[in-house]
């Protein structure tokens, strides 16, 4: 199975790593929401965020996948 970011995919993650490496990819976008003015600049990145976060679900599942992941969110 396919490695990404030095995890083997067919392991089950150390999840010590998965969370170091989860912070490190958050601080670009915990700056971000730093330098939002207020509530509607907030409420714009999330929204935009939401998009991206679809769009990579699409790519890297597949729609049925992307489903899968978002199943529940909207109750």
């Amino acid at each position: 199975m396919k490695r990404q970011n030095g995890l083997d995919m067919k392991q089950p993650p150390d999840l010590n790593k998965v969370t170091s490496r989860m912070k490190e990819l958050m601080k670009p976008v915990d700056m971000q929401i730093m330098m939002c003015d207020d509530t509607q600049d907030v409420m714009i990145m999330a929204c935009a965020m939401l998009q991206r976060v679809k769009e990579i679900f699409d790519n890297q599942l597949g729609v049925e996948g992307r489903k899968q992941m978002f199943k529940g969110l909207a109750e």
